[in-house]
């Protein structure tokens, strides 16, 4: 082992005296097991619950958890199928904001003038 400048030897992996505390986690998300820990989509946490309503070849909704990107992805499905979306990153304090999804104003076409 090396020495230090004080003749000590040197400690490559030392414990630190002021260890890191992580407060404990309050957030549903990590910690109700009825939230799944990954997405049905991949393996990245679920931001939204989607509830696809029932159709003639499927008699009962089905619940799909979805990351962020595979949301925004499939959004324009999610509306013509009649989707209902359940955000899951509002706080839980606050007033829920479950809400079917709402349709996304078409871009305007460029003028040709």
């Amino acid at each position: 082992m090396s020495r230090g400048k004080d003749g000590e030897k040197a400690k490559m992996f030392r414990r630190d005296p002021h260890p890191v505390v992580f407060p404990p986690v309050k957030d549903p998300r990590f910690t109700d097991p009825s939230f799944p820990s990954r997405s049905c989509c991949c393996p990245g946490r679920p931001v939204v619950k989607v509830i696809m309503p029932p159709t003639a070849d499927r008699a009962h909704p089905v619940d799909l958890w979805l990351c962020g990107h595979h949301y925004r992805a499939s959004l324009p499905a999610l509306l013509t199928a009649g989707a209902n979306v359940e955000d899951l990153t509002t706080p839980t304090d606050g007033p829920p904001l479950d809400h079917a999804a709402a349709p996304v104003p078409a871009p305007k076409a460029p003028s040709l003038s």
